[in-house]
């Protein structure tokens, strides 16, 4: 027996091995709707993950023939957003797929939590950043020869000089056969080898000090990756294998039983219920679809609900909450480091109003400074990137014109081809400081609101009474950080032609100059090295607003002052030039559909306004610089929290939506 590379397409590489030959199956199939590979009909661009599911099911269907009834198939496949307006629901693709496998003639004897502890960062703000991966273990009958260790493994991404990240890094592959007894003789296949370490982690066994004869059978249909595998592990053989036509069906869900409704209601902001079986998780579920639930919670309120004695029904019917009005956003996994059980985020699937998710008090604080000697950087002929504007625009740092105290640029001249301008920049150590530095205080007592728009809430100032809102007289008052005085201050000016044209010349010689490893490689797939990726996309600037400023709350403003100038939406139009006929009305409403006006409206809409903070608050843009770096805010802690026990979760995930208790406000006093 001899390793051997199969290229062609799975299914009908499979359909060429011999019936019950196969011992171990490790594989990861791409990922739905991830990553395009070059060919027609590959796996992963399906139209739906219904019929990307099917398919799956089709191509599994073959392999379970070919398993030893001993054999143990390891299954991991990533999860994906459904994209769409409004808020995005995560699919639980894995979990579906394991609950229809198990309905057609599959064993689920597990499933494992591989968490990433170096996981892709994320720039989500209303969600968790996903740390971690499922490892299905699927079988045909009870007598296997899988044992059970940990339910959790924690393995960092692996870099490789392969043009690929390894989705399965050799230590996963380690731990999985860990989990198998295997033995002389064995076959271990991947149906999706891509770069082909299930084929070199063998070959490592068969050269270890406690030497397994095992062999590999490796699949893949891309050119390019056959080439590395066989380079990579060392196989001679190759044999090439015919496409054979096959046909799948898309898989069809069902939706949440027709179970006893519990409503659990407990909170008007949110809900932390965490069942101690499947029972009571699917019923909980269930009364979330009721009018009594819905009646009785905010239209913001956030939910998590999780099952400790989780089934695979658990967490495939999570998904249907999609069906009762909500969205799935996160499925947390609660471990011990070693057992796991799910948490689902759940929020109301409206366009009305975003979700409560307050990500800042949870936040993991960072371990070491980012320190960067910026007095020994050019930052001449740096990109410049502005799509804030209605035409996006690239420029180029043509002059460095004033300094932080540490050498980070302040103010620099920017070249945009046919014009130029001078920009102020936020400091990277600032920008939280700078950018959600606005401060709202009562016009009456300056009582600082900690928010000052709520769609549900009480609109009198929390130290007075006052009602808010009524006029623009009654409108919270905006102060600005006084951190930000230095850029908001100074003019956005067209730059001299001269000190521009000073520069220019040294600024295209530095593009064109620059010099990387990762320069020549081929974009199939940078890998997963943060340093890898700022240095092949490199640091540039990005303009953006000063401050961030929630849409409902700038509408707020503009619709009290167009009741204070006696102006209709439909008046501000005619006001204004042909162009803004379709835009104008987004300014001003308070739901998913609102706009805020770009920079550039804003002289136009001061002359039908009138002067006011909000419209000088909104337009007032600085430049920020786009690179890799930890955020002096922390980073978000992602969906997999290592506390266990209930109590402790619900006091940790009630801080996500809970308003500030009455004891955190401290009223102003007049002097």
């Amino acid at each position: 027996m001899k390793d051997v590379v199969y290229h062609g397409d799975a299914y009908a590489c499979l359909s060429q091995l011999e019936d019950s030959s196969l011992s171990l199956v490790i594989t990861s199939p791409p990922y739905w709707r991830q990553r395009d590979y070059g060919f027609k009909g590959q796996v992963g661009w399906e139209s739906t993950p219904e019929d990307y599911i099917g398919r799956l099911i089709r191509v599994f269907q073959v392999l379970h023939r070919k398993l030893r009834d001993d054999g143990v198939f390891f299954l991991n496949v990533g999860d994906k957003y459904l994209s769409r307006y409004g808020k995005s629901h995560l699919l639980q693709i894995p979990y579906r797929l394991a609950y229809h496998l198990v309905h057609s003639a599959w064993r689920l004897e597990d499933v494992i939590i591989w968490y990433k502890p170096n996981h892709m960062p994320s720039p989500a703000k209303d969600r968790f950043t996903n740390a971690y991966e499922p490892v299905l273990v699927l079988t045909k009958s009870r007598k296997n020869r899988y044992f059970r260790l940990c339910s959790v493994v924690k393995v960092r991404l692996q870099q490789t000089p392969w043009l690929h990240t390894a989705v399965f890094p050799e230590r996963l592959v380690e731990e999985l056969i860990k989990r198998f007894r295997l033995e002389d003789g064995d076959i271990v296949v991947d149906p999706f080898a891509g770069t082909g370490t299930v084929a070199y982690v063998v070959r490592k066994l068969r050269r270890s000090l406690n030497p397994v004869k095992a062999y590999s059978v490796m699949i893949d249909r891309g050119e390019e990756y056959v080439r590395i595998i066989m380079e990579r592990a060392g196989v001679k053989r190759l044999v090439r294998v015919e496409e054979e036509p096959y046909d799948w069906e898309p898989v069809r869900d069902g939706r949440i039983p027709e179970v006893e409704p519990l409503e659990v209601k407990t909170c008007r902001y949110g809900e932390v219920f965490i069942a101690d079986d499947h029972e009571t998780f699917l019923r909980a579920l269930k009364g979330m679809a009721s009018s009594g639930f819905r009646e009785y919670h905010r239209e913001d309120a956030l939910y998590f609900y999780g099952v400790v004695r989780w089934s695979i029904e658990s967490l495939y019917y999570a998904h249907a909450v999609i069906h009762e009005g909500y969205v799935l956003r996160n499925m947390i996994v609660a471990s011990d480091g070693c057992n796991w059980y799910p948490v689902f985020m759940l929020a109301r699937d409206t366009t009305i109003t975003p979700y409560r998710f307050f990500l800042d008090r949870v936040r993991v604080k960072p371990k070491t400074a980012w320190a960067k000697d910026w007095w020994s950087t050019d930052f001449t002929g740096a990109a410049v990137k502005d799509s804030l504007g209605k035409k996006r625009r690239t420029g180029v740092v043509s002059s460095v014109l004033e300094r932080y105290w540490d050498g980070f640029p302040m103010i620099v001249a920017v070249s945009w081809g046919d014009s130029s301008s001078i920009e102020p920049v936020i400091h990277p150590e600032e920008e939280t400081r700078v950018m959600e530095g606005l401060k709202f205080k009562c016009p009456k007592c300056r009582f600082n609101l900690d928010k000052p728009y709520d769609p549900e809430g009480d609109v009198r100032c929390p130290g007075c009474g006052v009602e808010l809102w009524r006029t623009i007289d009654t409108a919270p008052l905006i102060v600005e950080p006084p951190i930000a005085a230095t850029l908001s201050n100074r003019p956005r000016i067209p730059a001299r032609k001269s000190l521009v044209e000073k520069d220019l010349t040294k600024a295209r010689n530095n593009r064109r100059g620059a010099r990387s490893k990762f320069r020549r490689l081929d974009r199939l797939n940078w890998g997963a090295s943060p340093g890898a990726r700022k240095t092949i996309v490199g640091e540039y600037f990005i303009r953006v607003r000063l401050y961030k400023i929630e849409q409902p709350v700038v509408a707020m403003y503009l619709n009290l002052l167009r009741r204070e100038k006696g102006l209709t939406i439909g008046r501000i139009v005619e006001k204004l030039p042909a162009g803004y006929r379709h835009t104008v009305g987004h300014w001003f409403r308070r739901d998913f559909g609102g706009s805020i006006p770009v920079p550039e409206d804003i002289p136009l809409l001061t002359k039908v306004l009138g002067e006011h903070g909000i419209l000088r608050i909104i337009g007032k843009t600085a430049l920020k610089l786009q690179t890799v770096k930890t955020s002096p805010k922390g980073k978000n802690p992602g969906d997999y929290i290592e506390i266990y026990k209930p109590v402790m979760l619900k006091r940790h995930l009630q801080k996500l939506y809970l308003p500030r208790v009455e004891s955190e406000h401290k009223p102003f006093k007049h002097r």
